[in-house]
């Protein structure tokens, strides 16, 4: 699963979000189930805590809780993030002489800080970066990730003076 491109499982996600400013300081919070349908695999039988004879694979549901506080403008936005996945009843742990299942257990504390800077000079230009790290996790690697990225608003309906 290190190059999965996901677990192929339709999912529905219902999300609660509040979010609280004060002058420039703010506070977010959220929660989410993710409710995740069964797949079928490429083989006739599997083995998790018993084996299984069939193709169906019942995939756990998954609650994430997400909260992030910090600094927001009309120029600059920087917050510090705690993320926390927690796979529900079902999963299972990857074992000693196995690789991967797409209903593994996967639990995930995360902490990190994010930044979007807008040129000020030129509204349009936006510079963002971030840090996140795996600070615990079960059948989830402990993984330390740096991002960044330009973006550029492009106006299609600019109004003349």
């Amino acid at each position: 699963m290190p190059l999965s491109l996901g677990l192929g499982s339709n999912t529905g996600t219902l999300r609660l979000m509040g979010d609280v400013q004060y002058k420039h300081f703010f506070a977010t919070l959220s929660g989410a189930y993710l409710k995740r349908a069964n797949i079928t695999i490429d083989r006739n039988s599997y083995l998790d805590n018993e084996i299984h004879y069939t193709n169906e694979v019942n995939m756990p549901d998954v609650i994430n809780v997400n909260f992030r506080f910090g600094y927001r403008s009309s120029k600059l936005i920087a917050e510090a993030i705690m993320d926390n996945s927690v796979t529900q009843s079902g999963g299972f742990d990857i074992t000693k002489n196995n690789m991967p299942f797409p209903s593994n257990t996967m639990n995930a504390f995360k902490l990190g800080v994010n930044g979007k800077y807008t040129v000020i000079k030129q509204p349009e230009l936006a510079i963002v970066g971030g840090y996140n790290v795996v600070t615990e996790g079960r059948n989830v690697g402990e993984a330390t990730s740096f991002y960044g990225g330009v973006f550029y608003l492009i106006n299609f309906n600019k109004k003349s003076k």
